[in-house]
């Protein structure tokens, strides 16, 4: 199997229907100033089988590199492992001739497209491929919300939830062009807890054109004391990409209110799933959000890195 190293704009004609957002040609490239070079590579036999995007740093070559997750794109979803394999093989021999060093996988969590992602997995591990982190994913799947559900979450998060219906809440989706309002709501309530947002608004802003995206706000006494800024990732799924709250109204249960009003916003929507994103950073769990998320009622995956070192090339 031989590797195409093809334009951004050519990959995303192979793959014109990327199974999640990330693996996209467009969305990589205008990230493309965050590493030394991008590559778009495709897979190809008798036929194009699959492709990978790497950006490249001092000899390491990463999959995302300016994103949650990146990993391999199939061409047609009932592709073999035996052809999984021998895209693995060449890209080992591809990597070694431009002197990668390592190579660094983010895959997806399952249920992005559990069949694929088992069968590169397998292939991953056979070939050397180290998994040097097992983060854990929270998703929360809309056909659980039905009559039931309150009696179904957490006991304190039923009742958090029922303070916050008492408060006089709203429930708001913005128009795109008031995004930066919602942006505003996250970057006070992360510098109140001493942690940087890692995307500025404009690189948001960016971002939203070329993945569609909602904004949503809470308010209080016409205040705006809540928001999310929610990517729509692949078909049926959505992710949250910021959520937060202005911390002097944590009386109110605010992010109890924010959770469900999205989760009900996207079940009226079609949506199946909606990616709340990893609660841990490099394995480790921040235990506080581990438990809000379970308490509402979201679902665990793991989401793993895997790392291979080429002993063909020098240190």
């Amino acid at each position: 199997m031989e590797v195409i190293e093809v334009e951004s704009s050519y990959y995303d004609e192979a793959f014109a229907n990327p199974y999640h957002i990330f693996n996209a040609g467009v969305f990589n490239s205008i990230n493309s100033y965050k590493a030394e070079k991008v590559y778009y590579l495709l897979f190809k036999d008798s036929k194009i089988r699959m492709g990978i995007i790497l950006g490249v740093r001092a000899g390491i070559a990463y999959s995302p590199f300016s994103a949650p997750f990146g990993g391999f794109q199939y061409l047609n979803s009932d592709i073999g492992i035996d052809q999984i394999d021998a895209g693995l093989k060449s890209l080992e021999e591809w990597s070694t001739s431009k002197l990668i060093r390592e190579i660094k996988i983010v895959l997806p969590p399952l249920f992005y497209n559990r069949n694929f992602l088992v069968k590169l997995t397998n292939s991953l591990y056979r070939f050397g491929y180290t998994e040097i982190n097992k983060d854990v994913n929270y998703q929360f799947l809309t056909d659980k919300l039905d009559e039931q559900y309150s009696s179904k979450i957490w006991y304190n998060a039923r009742k958090n939830l029922k303070k916050s219906n008492n408060s006089n809440l709203e429930f708001r989706k913005l128009e795109s062009s008031e995004g930066q309002i919602a942006y505003d709501i996250i970057a006070q309530n992360r510098s109140s807890r001493g942690f940087p947002l890692r995307m500025t608004w404009e690189q948001v802003k960016e971002t939203t054109s070329v993945i569609p995206a909602d904004f949503f706000v809470v308010l209080k006494d016409d205040q705006i004391i809540a928001s999310a800024i929610v990517f729509h990732v692949a078909s049926k799924i959505v992710q949250v990409i910021y959520w937060g709250d202005l911390p002097q109204f944590s009386e109110c249960k605010t992010m109890n209110f924010l959770s469900f009003q999205i989760f009900k916003y996207y079940k009226e929507n079609n949506i199946e799933i909606i990616d709340i994103g990893p609660s841990t950073e490099n394995s480790i769990p921040n235990y506080g959000l581990c438990e809000f998320k379970e308490s509402i009622g979201c679902d665990l995956s793991l989401k793993s890195t895997y790392l291979k070192i080429n002993h063909n090339v020098h240190h």
